[in-house]
C-alpha cells in the first residue's frame, strides 16, 4: 500500500511539472542589473544592465526585453542601458533599449554614426 502511494505521489509530481513554461532565451543568458533609477512623477524608469562580451545583439535585445517585460506594468517609459561586463559605468553603453508609447526600440553602438537598429514587433 505504501509503495503504491509513493508511486502515485511521484507520478503526480512529474505531471505537475509538465506545464511549466519554457525559459526564454534571455533567461538562459546571464545579465546583471547594476542599478535602477525610477521616477514616479513621470512614470519612467532607467535600468543599467551588464552582459557578457560574448552575447550577440539579438541576445542583448532579448535580455533588455525581459527586463522591460517585468517592469512595464508599473512604468510606461523604460530605458535600458546595456554595458559590457568589465567596462566602466561612465563609458558609452553597448546598447540602449527604450519602451515608449507601447513600442520598444533598440539602438546598438557607442555613437550614432556607428549604431545598428534592430526592428522589433
Amino acid at each position: 500500500m505504501i509503495k503504491i502511494l509513493a508511486i502515485a505521489l511521484a507520478l503526480t509530481l512529474f505531471v505537475a511539472c509538465g506545464d511549466a513554461p519554457r525559459p526564454t532565451q534571455a533567461e538562459n543568458q546571464s545579465f546583471s542589473i547594476v542599478s535602477e533609477y525610477p521616477n514616479q512623477a513621470s512614470g519612467s524608469l532607467t535600468v543599467i544592465i551588464t552582459v557578457p562580451k560574448s552575447l550577440t545583439p539579438p541576445q542583448v535585445k532579448a535580455a533588455a526585453e525581459s527586463v522591460i517585460a517585468s517592469r512595464k506594468e508599473k512604468y510606461h517609459r523604460i530605458t535600458i542601458k546595456t554595458l559590457i561586463e568589465g567596462s566602466g559605468l561612465d563609458g558609452p553603453p553597448f546598447a540602449v533599449s527604450k519602451l515608449e508609447n507601447g513600442s520598444i526600440e533598440h539602438v546598438f553602438g557607442a555613437t550614432p554614426s556607428g549604431s545598428v537598429r534592430i526592428p522589433t514587433h
